[in-house]
């Protein structure tokens, strides 16, 4: 994550982790980025025994509204089944490319 962190520092003000826990092959993260327009991405992974990742990736802005959020949460019947965005709220839901928090920072990127 640190290295997502430096290639992004021009849209990444600043960050905390909240939760690390790596156990063998169990990884949970959960952090909070403030991005260079104040807007907020909240991340959380967890990894259990590869390949099963699940995560969530919450961008609002700076009076908290939502902009997107991307999840694997199997709850959308979408093309990319369970991969999928809420776009400006939670009803508003597309299929999702976007897969990483590296992907997730280059779409962001694009948009500041």
């Amino acid at each position: 994550m640190f290295k997502l962190i430096h290639q992004y520092s021009d849209i990444i003000a600043s960050y905390r982790v909240s939760r690390f826990e790596h156990f063998g092959d169990i990884l949970r993260i959960r952090a909070e980025f403030v991005l260079s327009d104040d807007s907020r991405l909240y991340v959380r992974e967890t990894v259990l025994n590869p390949p099963i990742r699940k995560y969530a990736y919450h961008w609002q802005d700076r009076d908290g509204n939502l902009i997107v959020r991307w999840d694997n949460a199997p709850d959308w019947d979408v093309t990319t089944f369970p991969h999928h965005k809420h776009i400006g709220g939670n009803d508003h839901v597309e299929a999702s490319f976007e897969r990483t928090l590296s992907q997730v920072l280059g779409i962001i990127r694009k948009r500041l």
